[in-house]
């Protein structure tokens, strides 16, 4: 016997963005997006050239022009190394100044950068790079080269391939598109405010994660922001340590994978009373429905789409038809969903 879906209205217009609409297939699009990553980023740098875009560890710092010089000179480094639009390229590095060129120069460059999940072991990363078909890992010094910029990529092309951990502690490779990158970072600008000027975001999980680069990074970048590096080790950092450090700062709880683009549910602050067991609520144009025999009831397994989700499995075809089926991603974590739309955790990973 067949379950059926059970869609879940959002509940609370806190999060809701008038620029979301509804297109063909049914799926939430944003309006007006850039056509691909490296433009966006491109124009960001142009624009905020002489601010602050990233100060590390030790505390120092790096303007826009100082990145985009230098990550563009990486760009024309792998050129010269015959790596061009669509190419798939390793970047491992940990988190710094050397990974933010790495994975701006191969933005840049038009290829796609493969990123690893931070805990793979060596034997794990050949892997990667294999499956990917990679035709370069960046590990060591950074290519050199001519200032370049591939501006050509079309929106529905792949800009990220993030490779992540099944739960049989496989490794599999998530694909995602230039609108569903873009798509995050407009959604996560939009409920973080980070359209102000003077938005500093603490890095608080790896870079090669959907979470440090697609919801922290990225969408910094884009508006003009500081990131500053805090975890740099491959683990993400507990958020009593964030609170110590940052007291000022402002902390938020949600829900996302790298299949959700890194988003998919936020807790606003001002919920937190009411809902203490809350992962959030949707947001970006995220949709979420429940599937199982008690789906009427608010309890099931919780079921995505929108504008950030991916479409598929890298070179998985079975297991992007059980996952991605129906035009909804299954994401294996039991919620109960209650009458006001907030999601709350009975076997769920939170990020």
């Amino acid at each position: 016997m067949s379950l059926a879906v059970v869609e879940v209205p959002a509940g609370v217009g806190w999060l809701q963005d008038e620029r979301v609409r509804r297109r063909t297939g049914g799926i939430l699009q944003y309006e007006d997006l850039e056509p691909c990553l490296a433009e966006l980023l491109d124009r960001s740098a142009l624009r905020f050239a002489h601010r602050t875009a990233a100060v590390d560890r030790s505390g120092r710092a790096i303007t826009y022009k100082e990145l985009w010089e230098g990550s563009a000179r990486v760009a024309g480094g792998l050129l010269d190394q015959g790596v061009g639009p669509a190419d798939r390229v390793v970047v491992h590095y940990r988190n710094g100044f050397p990974w933010l060129r790495a994975f701006l120069g191969v933005v840049l460059a038009g290829a796609v950068p493969v990123l690893p999940d931070p805990s793979c072991s060596d034997t794990e990363l050949a892997h990667v790079a294999a499956d990917s078909g990679a035709v370069l890992t960046l590990e060591t010094d950074l290519p050199d080269g001519v200032p370049f910029l591939d501006g050509g990529a079309s929106p529905d092309e792949l800009a990220l391939l993030y490779y992540v951990r099944t739960c049989g502690a496989g490794l599999r490779g998530v694909e995602l598109t230039n609108t569903n990158v873009l798509s995050t970072i407009e959604a996560v600008a939009y409920a973080m405010d980070l359209t102000a000027e003077g938005a500093r975001t603490v890095i608080t999980a790896p870079l090669s994660t959907a979470v440090g680069c697609s919801v922290q990074l990225l969408p910094t970048l884009s508006f003009g922001g500081t990131v500053v590096a805090a975890g740099v080790r491959g683990t993400r950092v507990p958020w009593r340590h964030l609170r110590a450090s940052f007291p000022t700062a402002r902390c938020v709880r949600g829900w996302g994978v790298a299949e959700t683009g890194g988003i998919g549910l936020l807790l606003p602050s001002e919920f937190r009373r009411r809902h203490p067991r809350s992962v959030g609520i949707p947001f970006g144009g995220i949709e979420v429905a429940l599937l199982g025999p008690h789906a009427e009831e608010g309890v099931g397994e919780m079921l995505c789409r929108g504008p950030s989700v991916a479409q598929r499995y890298w070179n998985d075809p079975e297991a992007t038809a059980e996952v991605f089926g129906d035009g909804w991603f299954r994401t294996g974590d039991q919620v109960f969903i209650d009458d006001d739309g907030f999601v709350n955790p009975l076997a769920v990973r939170v990020s």
